[in-house]
């Protein structure tokens, strides 16, 4: 839960040339599973460009060969082509992931998408695939945050919260204490600061 909430705290400030050494210390959460995500932590990326421009061409071969991939492993080849620096490269998975379920039931839990968007600079579609995300699963604080990250870069002058940042269900919280203090710091409830978050990732109650 602390590196969790230290890489929400973290990223949304990051820019893309500190992407690989990231991930490296701060993995993500797995593949999507049954529609449903996990939270065992995916490979740190140690990944060449060669590697990613591989997994790119084995995708396309396959598919033309009619051995399509399954959309489990488009999401787990697009997360190793992010994580090697080829965020526009892992867009195109995600999209073949997207589009190998025609009724349109994966989209919103193609939160890693949303990751690439926001470090493509595709902010607005960002925000769209977060809310998407936030519609079928209302709890989820870490896709809250990520949309006002997106909200904020799309309107860098506009105040900060902005105005139309999303928020959990009226009387929910999160019983994280890390990612509590994430959601009160990105909202601007409460006066919390980046101080209370330094203190909420070394309490020990955080674990």
């Amino acid at each position: 839960d602390y590196i969790m909430g230290m890489r929400l705290a973290l990223f949304c400030f990051l820019p893309l040339s500190c992407t690989a050494l990231v991930f490296s210390s701060f993995p993500l959460p797995s593949v999507i599973r049954s529609h449903s995500r996990t939270h065992a932590a995916f490979t740190p990326a140690h990944l060449s460009s060669s590697r990613a421009a591989f997994s790119k061409t084995s995708t396309t071969l396959s598919m033309a060969l009619g051995d399509a991939p399954s959309p489990r492993a488009l999401v787990s080849r697009g997360m190793s082509v992010f994580s090697a620096g080829d965020v526009a490269g892992s867009i195109e998975i995600f999209d073949q992931a997207d589009a190998a379920v025609p009724d349109g039931s994966l989209r919103p839990y193609l939160w890693q998408r949303g990751l690439s968007y926001y470090y493509a600079d595709q902010f607005r579609e960002g925000s769209e695939q977060f809310r998407l995300d936030v519609r079928v699963n209302p709890l989820d604080v870490e896709e809250i945050v990520w949309d006002i990250a997106c909200q904020n870069r799309l309107n860098p002058d506009g105040p900060f919260p902005p105005s139309n940042r999303m928020a959990l269900p009226e009387g929910r919280k999160d019983r994280r204490k890390i990612m509590s203090t994430v959601y009160s710091l990105f909202r601007g409830d409460g006066g919390v600061t980046e101080h209370d978050l330094f203190a909420a990732g070394h309490d020990s109650r955080c674990v």
